[in-house]
């Protein structure tokens, strides 16, 4: 069977919130699902899943795939800890319309 080609990857695209602090820590300290605000280059605002590796008490090194099937597209970066949250009950759910009430 030949090997097919690999399709050309879009160019990766620039964290612009990515914030390094001093202090890093060297060894990765622990593996935790996340949700991250990730701001890019053209200035578009995303959320997304991850998985918080390093931390100090200001920063957080987060790692995500652009890809989610391509182990070689994971990305890391780190973030101020305001842009990382392990849960979130803020997202706006749909709006709902009351049901109807007929009189009694």
């Amino acid at each position: 069977m030949p090997d097919r080609p690999t399709p050309p990857r879009p160019p990766a695209r620039d964290v612009a919130n990515s914030e390094v602090p001093d202090g890093i820590p060297t060894r990765p300290q622990g593996d935790v699902a996340v949700v991250v605000r990730l701001v890019w280059s053209d200035g578009t605002e995303e959320w997304r899943a991850a998985r918080a590796i390093r931390w100090t008490r200001t920063h957080v090194m987060v790692a995500w795939r652009e890809h989610d099937h391509d182990p070689r597209s994971e990305r890391h970066t780190w973030l101020r800890a305001g842009d990382v949250a392990r849960s979130v009950s803020w997202f706006v759910p749909p709006e709902r319309v009351p049901p109807e009430r007929t009189p009694a």
